[in-house]
């Protein structure tokens, strides 16, 4: 049997028992503010997320990433009955905010600061390279895992100086090359998935996680994904090895080590296979390139059309009393469904996934890339489109502003040096000069080079929405890299658990990682996943997936939402929020038995009516009192929802 075959395969099913037909919907319940939402100002300097740069050379799925990265990071218990969080400030130190639910009152202290290369080149044989936001895993109430998103990974001790102060002290650090048959000296950026502390002996006491990093794929030039397993020893000598390294065209959307560290889950809407065991000295991984396109990097040298000598812009734009119209110059040839746009009131979310073989031409400019990009002004997102003309390659957003007669400076809240169009010949200049790198292709287009393709951006469906519309796959791969196990079926991802690290729950013979919700019909089903912990003796799965609990009509709801950033349902599946946008919540509630309506709540986050900063994290500060903590880019906000 071939080691990529799983020796158990078992189907995600519902348990019809647990679904409640009755139901009709929620009825609205006010939110008291005053009592149940509190906010803390973040003490200097605060926090900065670097943007994703126009001319980036991410994938699509590594946009999507970086927009739904969670910078609020779980932390064990410290001082009993506390919640602990980390969050990276812009100076780049570890940050501990402590939550006491006694007095709503947050308490943050600077551990240690994570240091961050000067020299990078971000490039490797002449590949480009892009850094990973940093990321934290607590192993224990004083021990923690940090990587610094260029490829170094920190082992951090926290200190307790007195009765309520903490400092941080770096033990260790490695530098992560990930595993491939040539030496190559740069660091390789990556991103924490787990971490957990394991004995398998009096003197064998070690860390095992689990990283991803970006790969290229050199058949079809498009982006593959590594998720490496590595052991840190934990004697005073310390020593990094890789045990084994799985790879798959997704970023794991579920990913944990079982506590004895016999093996993990990973989950994803398509499957992963081994590419490399440390145990078996033949097995090799193919040379780990990252994604790099050499037209690409000559489209960004670029700095002039033709013969002209002016500077290539990313678009041009102009405007009326009432309306703004953008066009983008494409490649020759991209169709709708390479598309991805979606507007609200205050931003912009703009993508083209090209593919493997993009038609991409030197003289045109930087293919358009903004991640959730604030505009000048507001916008009416429902009397707003976009419509493409594959033939020519022109993209045109045509935004209807909120506030007429409001002259806009610059398309952006940040001005990016792109200047207004000001006469409106300019655009049929722009339009000759699109059709002079093309050529006649209606008979490769049809239709298509004829007639503009026209979506109302308030009703285009994003690739967010595509993404989780597959079957959701579970693996259970055991420490030496072997897949042994596979649950799947007809179900869309929809959200997991809040992080629990206090305790491994244990019942019947099979410990519990933290729970997933998957989408079934308009439901949100709340599945168990379990690892029966004699299963290797007993010869049956090692992963057990069952249905335990049901959010009537979440996965309706949540397909609503438009911007959402993060979606997570209580360990105790009590409630299930999501968070849209820069300043609100919805909240979900579940009765424990059958009834007709349950209740929503909607929570504005907004300090002030000028209160603009993004939510950029999400964490439950109690489990027990249900309090959720949010980041945002200058505050927590405590939400208390019992």
């Amino acid at each position: 049997m071939s080691e990529n075959v799983p020796k158990y395969t078992d189907a995600i099913k519902p348990i019809r028992t647990l679904l409640n037909p009755k139901f009709e919907g929620y009825k609205l319940k006010v939110f008291d503010e005053r009592s149940q939402l509190k906010h803390f100002q973040l003490p200097p300097p605060a926090i900065t997320i670097p943007k994703i740069p126009t001319k980036s050379k991410l994938s699509y799925k590594e946009i999507q990433s970086r927009i739904h990265f969670n910078h609020l990071f779980k932390g064990f218990e410290i001082d009993k009955g506390k919640g602990i969080c980390f969050y990276f400030d812009s100076e780049n130190f570890v940050v501990l905010a402590e939550y006491d639910p006694a007095t709503s009152n947050v308490v943050t202290h600077r551990l240690v600061k994570i240091q961050q290369p000067s020299d990078y080149s971000g490039n490797v044989e002449g590949r480009h390279l892009n850094f990973n936001y940093p990321s934290l895993r607590a192993l224990s109430p004083n021990l923690l895992l940090v990587t610094n998103g260029f490829g170094t990974i920190f082992l951090v001790q926290i200190k307790n100086d007195n009765a309520s102060s903490y400092s941080g002290e770096i033990l260790y650090q490695m530098e992560f090359k990930g595993k491939q048959e040539s030496d190559i000296n740069n660091n390789i950026p990556c991103v924490l998935l787990d971490g957990r502390i394991v004995r398998e002996s009096e003197d064998d006491l070690h860390v095992l996680f689990l990283v991803y990093n970006t790969v290229l794929n050199q058949e079809t030039r498009g982006t593959l994904f590594d998720i490496s397993l590595l052991r840190l020893s934990m004697s005073p000598q310390y020593g990094m090895e890789i045990i084994h390294v799985l790879r798959g065209p997704d970023i794991p959307f579920y990913c944990n080590i079982e506590f004895n560290g016999a093996g993990y889950v990973i989950g994803g809407n398509l499957e992963y296979e081994v590419v490399y065991k440390s145990s078996n000295h033949n097995d090799t991984v193919e040379p780990m390139y990252f994604e790099y396109d050499q037209k690409s990097e000559k489209q960004e040298m670029s700095t002039t059309v033709q013969d002209d000598k002016k500077v290539i812009s990313p678009y041009i734009w102009t405007q009326t009393s009432s309306d703004v119209t953008i066009c983008f110059q494409l490649p020759q040839g991209t169709p709708k469904t390479a598309v991805h746009c979606n507007f609200s009131q205050t931003h912009l979310s703009l993508t083209i996934n090209l593919g493997d073989n993009p038609n991409i031409s030197p003289e045109l400019p930087p293919i358009p890339c903004y991640a959730f990009t604030h505009l000048f002004d507001l916008i009416d997102p429902s009397s707003s489109l976009w419509t493409i003309e594959p033939a020519v390659g022109l993209l045109t957003l045509h935004l209807e502003k909120h506030n007429h007669n409001t002259r806009w400076s610059h398309v952006f809240q940040h001005d990016d040096g792109v200047f207004e169009t000001l006469d409106p010949n300019e655009f049929a200049e722009f339009r000759e000069r699109l059709e002079k790198f093309t050529y006649d292709n209606s008979e490769q287009f049809g239709q298509l080079a004829s007639k503009p393709l026209q979506h109302p951006i308030g009703y285009e469906i994003e690739e967010s929405i595509d993404y989780e519309e597959k079957s959701s796959t579970f693996l259970w791969v055991d420490r030496e890299g072997n897949l042994i196990a596979k649950a799947s079926g007809g179900n869309e991802y929809l959200c997991r658990q809040f992080e629990y690290l206090e305790k491994t729950e244990i019942s019947n013979n099979i410990s519990l990682f933290p729970s997933v919700c998957l989408k079934s019909d308009v439901d949100g089903i709340v599945y168990s996943i379990g690892h029966p912990i004699d299963s290797s003796k007993l010869d049956i799965s090692p992963l057990v997936i069952t249905h335990i609990a049901t959010f009537n009509a979440f996965a309706f709801v949540q397909a609503s939402k438009r911007e959402r950033r993060f979606s997570f349902h209580d360990p105790k599946n009590r409630f299930v929020i999501i968070l849209e946008g820069d300043h609100r919540a919805f909240i979900y509630k579940r009765h424990e038995v059958n009834e007709n309506y349950d209740e929503q709540s909607v929570v504005e986050l907004a300090f002030n009516s000028n209160d603009d900063s993004e939510i950029i994290g999400v964490q439950m500060a109690s489990i027990e009192n249900a309090h959720v903590i949010v980041l945002k880019s200058n505050s927590m906000i405590i939400i208390k929802l019992l």
